[in-house]
């Protein structure tokens, strides 16, 4: 990896941790749902500029309800019933277990043993760390960024089902 493929990921990493402090900060001015509501009335203007996407509107819909409807509002609703941002940050990568799950299941794929032993490592780490930190999350907070987790999920594996874009690639 070049240096400033390093430098993007720490960047982009950093940001992304960074968004769990701004979302805690912005749930002690606006109620969950509206806070939601208004991260996607911003972060969709830019779709008032773009080309709709030559698939199927169910296939939006669904996907964008799971993928970012979902996730996010059991997230913001999770935070504001006492979720920890940092805890939350650990608790939603959960999704990539659930995904592989899902996965096997729904599409029948079935993950390589080194994929399940990553996974296993990854949740042993998810769970090492959210039992050492967190002692002030609610039941209720926890539960819901799970299901915010297995809403991501669904919606990946959405996303990877959607028809294919007019020059044959694939979404994912």
């Amino acid at each position: 990896m070049r240096p400033i493929h390093l430098l993007w990921a720490v960047a982009v990493t950093a940001i992304w941790g960074f968004n769990f402090v701004i979302i805690k900060i912005g749930l002690g001015s606006f109620p969950p749902l509206l806070l939601t509501a208004l991260r996607f009335t911003l972060a969709a203007a830019p779709a008032l500029f773009l080309k709709r996407p030559q698939v199927p509107w169910r296939h939006l819909i669904l996907t964008g309800l799971t993928l970012f409807v979902g996730q996010y509002t059991l997230l913001f609703v999770a935070m504001s019933h006492g979720m920890p941002p940092g805890l939350a940050s650990i608790t939603l990568q959960v999704q990539v277990c659930f995904t592989m799950l899902i996965a096997l299941f729904w599409l029948g794929e079935r993950p390589q043993l080194r994929q399940w032993a990553g996974a296993a490592v990854a949740f042993a780490g998810l769970a090492a760390i959210g039992s050492s930190v967190g002692g002030d999350a609610t039941a209720l907070g926890l539960g819901l960024t799970i299901l915010s987790a297995f809403s991501w999920a669904c919606g990946n594996l959405l996303l990877k089902r959607m028809p294919p874009t007019p020059d044959g690639r694939s979404r994912c």
